[in-house]
């Protein structure tokens, strides 16, 4: 019976969202890839908001219900019959009141093989950023391979209206692929190397933040932002793309880009205790994500003593092992101390020993507090300490909250503070 009122609810809510888009005269621009698309969607929404309405999904409200309860203006009511019953009602009466963004900036996330289809019944965009293909959702009933995740997740692009842009990073060899096959019409490129339309070089990084030269056209642009981790020039060169586009000129772009900062959790600098730093990317784990934040903590801290808190990258079934084994291998190279939460993240600290790291700054724990109440006496001045895991059973943001500075900033700061997740084991 439950299982038939969720289906009936998405039912009601496909239809009142698309009702509603039919009047919407504004563009509409998708958002997806294996990672990065919230904190490009934010990027992207920063530029653009300076000179048009804009409209965006809120936080991770990518999915089936999250799409549509963006395009009506509603909230969901988890498992409240009451609230669904509200909601539906104000969602009824949205659908019949015109949209007057100028922009719907929407994000498309997908779980397995057949969740996009429901997406682009549902939304059609002009333009599309795809972000990339890694190793993610690949738990059992998930995806089997990386091609698979290339294929559910090109639906979008076939899915743009006539004379729609597909917005493609052409580092990652799946849309390196893509971009060739379809040609200069309808495509643009963003990458580091010279072959992409909009391509970066020089970029530096430090705890003030990361620059860059942007070039494009024959031209070259120098670009601050607020931000840690050179893979946020992945993130920063769609939303320059998508304003050009719009008819925004690079230099406002430019400036714009300079007051973006990160959502929550995604490598955001935090003070911690003893005058320590954070760098908090506690919202979710893969192994690409994973052994990027491992290099910006070696490039960041410089000589500072650098200290890996990694929790489980949870849903790459039968890859767990060895992209728990990879980042194993990383983190001798990049970390001086290693605390491990969860058990697969156990397999990282295993490898990180056999790779010559000393057993002695080597431990693990079964749960994020268990491993902030070791630490919290061990924190010298001048540590930089990176938080990262996958979501559920790991939580590091309660890792996070336990030893920063101002605990109290942490509904502000952290992911996950509403009740319904802080509630939760």
């Amino acid at each position: 019976m439950k299982k038939f009122l969720k289906k009936l609810v998405l039912r009601m809510l496909k239809a009142m969202a698309k009702y509603r888009l039919k009047r919407f005269k504004g563009k509409i621009i998708g958002i997806t890839g294996s990672v990065g698309k919230s904190s490009t969607k934010d990027a992207v929404y920063t530029v653009l908001n300076t000179q048009f309405k804009v409209k965006r999904t809120k936080k991770n409200m990518n999915s089936d219900f999250g799409l549509c309860l963006t395009i009506l203006d509603i909230e969901s009511g988890f498992s409240s019959a009451t609230k669904w019953s509200w909601f539906l009602v104000k969602g009824l009466f949205n659908c019949m009141m015109k949209d007057h963004n100028e922009i719907l900036l929407l994000e498309f996330g997908i779980d397995k093989p057949g969740d996009m289809d429901f997406l682009v019944s549902v939304v059609k965009p002009d333009m599309v950023i795809f972000t990339g293909v890694s190793p993610v959702h690949m738990d059992e009933g998930q995806f089997s391979s990386l091609e698979e995740i290339f294929q559910e997740k090109y639906k979008l692009v076939e899915a743009m209206r006539d004379h729609g842009v597909a917005i493609l990073n052409v580092d990652n060899e799946h849309l390196g692929g893509l971009a060739k096959k379809r040609g200069r019409k309808g495509t643009v490129t963003y990458g580091k190397e010279q072959e992409a339309d909009f391509w970066a070089s020089q970029i530096k990084q430090d705890l003030e933040g990361l620059k860059f030269v942007l070039h494009h056209d024959n031209r070259h642009y120098n670009v601050h932002a607020n931000l840690v981790g050179e893979f946020q020039v992945f993130v920063l060169m769609p939303a320059v793309i998508c304003g050009t586009l719009l008819g925004m000129t690079i230099e406002n772009i430019i400036l714009a880009i300079e007051k973006y900062t990160l959502p929550p959790g995604r490598m955001s600098i935090l003070p911690a205790i003893n005058e320590a730093t954070i760098l908090d990317s506690t919202y979710n784990a893969s192994p690409e994500a994973m052994k990027e934040a491992l290099h910006t903590l070696e490039k960041i801290a410089g000589t500072k003593r650098k200290i890996a808190v990694l929790g489980n990258m949870n849903e790459l079934g039968k890859h767990t092992q060895i992209m728990h084994e990879m980042i194993g291998t990383v983190v001798p190279k990049c970390a001086d101390m290693l605390i491990t939460v969860g058990d697969d993240a156990m397999i990282i600290a295993a490898k990180a020993k056999e790779e010559g790291m000393s057993e002695k700054n080597i431990f693990s724990f079964k749960t994020s507090l268990e491993a902030a109440g070791f630490l919290a006496d061990k924190i010298k001045k001048g540590d930089v300490i990176l938080a990262k895991g996958s979501q559920n059973n790991v939580r590091l943001e309660r890792f996070v909250k336990a030893l920063m500075a101002e605990p109290e900033k942490a509904k502000d700061l952290l992911v996950r503070q509403e009740p319904a997740w802080t509630t939760k084991l």
